[in-house]
């Protein structure tokens, strides 16, 4: 039983996790350390289960900033800022080259969403044709609670974080959207429509749920 032991001149005894799922105690000054070592073995089984909770979570997004070695998911990779003497941002393989005298992420931004928005008109003219589906319009979201919809006018809202997700968890939302077209609501045959295109629709929506961290990467356009 490996922890940290915190004193101080609080009455009672206290345990607590970080991420990496080191254990800290807090206890009475005075308190034995026999009688802390037998309130820890009391509560191991909550220790091991806490534990196994943060090992399942995804790794923390970190802040998107223009820095050199910068690194944010992209399409199922991940992407590295670095400046350079370039006109405009370019990506060569794994980096993306941003200008030299950039002094906010505005120019990246602007790169994320004109690549999104070619992307996604791309996979919803595929999965349009597919489906015989076919939305009125199509428009980026920056919504922070939600990665598409489907308005009653056949607009189709796709979160421009998609584009930080792999290719096949877009394929999912704009199949689940556009299967709202028909079906309005998240009945059974709603499910079944989604799931005849998409065996395997759960994986994706589970993979969504579990990085739905994604959603607040990219800041607004400054």
């Amino acid at each position: 039983m490996h922890y940290e032991l915190v004193r101080s001149k609080r009455k009672t005894l206290a345990l607590s996790l970080d991420r990496e799922g080191r254990l800290t105690v807090r206890a009475p000054l005075r308190l034995p350390l026999g009688q802390i070592d037998a309130f820890v073995r009391e509560k191991w089984p909550w220790v091991e289960k806490t534990r196994s909770k943060l090992s399942a979570l995804p790794p923390p997004i970190p802040t998107l900033t223009l820095t050199d070695g910068a690194t944010f998911p992209y399409r199922g990779q991940t992407l590295m800022l670095q400046l350079a003497d370039v006109k405009r941002v370019t990506r060569e393989d794994q980096t993306l080259l941003v200008p030299r005298g950039s002094t906010n992420l505005s120019p990246v931004l602007r790169w994320v969403e004109g690549t999104a928005r070619a992307v996604f008109a791309e996979q919803v003219d595929a999965l349009a044709q597919r489906l015989s589906l076919r939305p009125t319009t199509l428009r980026l979201s920056r919504a922070k609670g939600r990665w598409g919809s489907m308005s009653s006018r056949g607009t189709l809202s796709l979160n421009l974080a998609l584009i930080l997700c792999p290719p096949e968890t877009l394929t999912y939302v704009i199949v689940h959207e556009l299967c709202h077209i028909p079906h309005p609501n998240h009945s059974n045959q709603f499910w079944a429509a989604v799931e005849r295109c998409l065996p395997d629709y759960r994986v994706q929506r589970a993979w969504l749920k579990a990085h739905q961290s994604l959603i607040s990467l990219l800041p607004d356009q400054p």
